[in-house]
């Protein structure tokens, strides 16, 4: 016999929360609501995930629930917990299940340990700035998965429900783990914006800039996926082209904060070029690290060795 899908009752109207009860119902998980303080926040995210919309208190729905997913604030969830547990419509019958990629389920759900069935976190590894969009597009996502036995048993039941993927995270330090992922998305993000920004003061129409560069960045992905890092890396550090990267600097001379995250990238590009397959010469590997550290303008040697930041 199959296990029964769980009951489950959603806490916030965010984005977060509108996807995941939208994507939980369209996976066939009974989602009997979803609960926020601010009643119009809470009859939009309703509408648009398909689910009863409930406000002011907590309402009775919850005892029936199984799990109730908390994707809210990070620094609401231990009172957001707190608070339904207090009410007495969460207890050991339930999961409570958050959904904060940065902190662990035992912290975050601390003030409620011993007084619920299991608790989990259940963090999707994707970007969700619009909950009507991911809702429906769920399928094949990644979950970052950690907690008690219980607790990630009912999650792997709601991931598996949306046709996402599990990660499992036991032993994992979750805050390097979202601090990963950050990089990995919102700093994505950042990079692009960036390198449309100088696009963009050198000539191009904004829309162009975004356009090019989003393309490039799509087969980008797409060749890291196929071939690793190692491999995937191209360009100029990749090929020790000391010149081209001269000619970098020396157009981002007027930019010092894109030069020195031009510098920063560049010393990791180069760590990346040293391992990739017929890699450039050593020592034009060695020039380009020369050539991309940190200029020392702003320092000066105090005589023992040491960089001493100039006052």
């Amino acid at each position: 016999m199959t296990a029964r899908t769980p009951n489950v009752f959603v806490v916030g109207a965010g984005p977060v929360a509108t996807a995941l009860a939208g994507a939980l119902r369209l996976g066939g998980v009974p989602v009997l609501g979803l609960w926020a303080r601010t009643p119009a926040r809470a009859r939009a995210a309703g509408a648009v995930a398909g689910v009863a919309a409930f406000s002011a208190a907590p309402p009775d729905l919850l005892l029936e629930a199984d799990v109730v997913v908390l994707a809210v604030r990070d620094d609401s969830i231990s009172d957001v917990a707190r608070m339904l547990v207090a009410t007495g419509l969460v207890n050991r019958h339930h999961t409570l299940i958050h959904c904060s990629g940065a902190v662990s389920a035992a912290e975050a759900l601390a003030p409620v340990t011993g007084e619920v069935g299991g608790m989990a976190m259940m963090h999707p590894l994707r970007a969700i700035p619009d909950g009507r969009a991911a809702m429906r597009s769920m399928k094949g996502a990644m979950f970052g998965i950690e907690g008690d036995a219980h607790g990630r048993r009912d999650a792997h039941a709601l991931v598996a429900a949306m046709g996402a993927r599990a990660l499992e995270l036991g032993g994992v330090e979750v805050a390097a783990y979202h601090a990963a992922a950050a990089i990995a998305s919102n700093y994505l993000v950042v990079l692009l914006a960036a390198a449309t920004e100088l696009l963009t003061e050198v000539g191009l129409a904004p829309e162009q800039a975004s356009e090019a560069l989003s393309a490039l960045a799509e087969g980008t992905l797409a060749n890291l996926r196929e071939r690793g890092a190692d491999a995937a890396l191209t360009g100029p550090i990749r090929r020790g082209d000391r010149a081209t990267v001269e000619r970098h600097l020396a157009a981002l001379s007027g930019r010092p904060d894109l030069a020195q995250l031009y510098r920063a990238l560049g010393r990791r590009a180069v760590a990346l070029a040293r391992r990739a397959p017929d890699p450039a010469p050593a020592e034009a590997l060695d020039a380009l690290a020369e050539l991309l550290a940190e200029p020392e303008s702003a320092d000066s040697a105090d005589g023992s060795g040491l960089r001493v930041r100039a006052r």
